[in-house]
């Protein structure tokens, strides 16, 4: 064997196998990035919940409020500005 095919050969293994052990740490890291974005939703959720509850409550509240003030407010009167 020629000693120039056993450099390519020696070269394009060791690049095979660098490669592999990226693609293995590339597989590692998104499993661990699923499992931690799946924890901060579970960690979020009740305060996700708490802000919507409190934001339907506010809207209610902001509602009644206009239309309280709808129903106070006097029509004004003709022929004086």
């Amino acid at each position: 064997m020629e000693p120039w095919l056993v450099v390519w050969l020696v070269i394009g293994l060791v690049t095979t196998g660098a490669l592999l052990v990226v693609l293995l740490f590339l597989i590692r890291h998104a499993i661990l990035l699923g499992r931690t974005a799946g924890r901060m939703q579970r960690e979020l959720q009740p305060i996700a919940d708490e802000l919507a509850a409190e934001s339907a409550r506010a809207a209610d509240t902001a509602a009644g409020l206009s239309a309280r003030a709808d129903a106070s407010r006097t029509p004004p009167r003709k022929g004086r500005r």
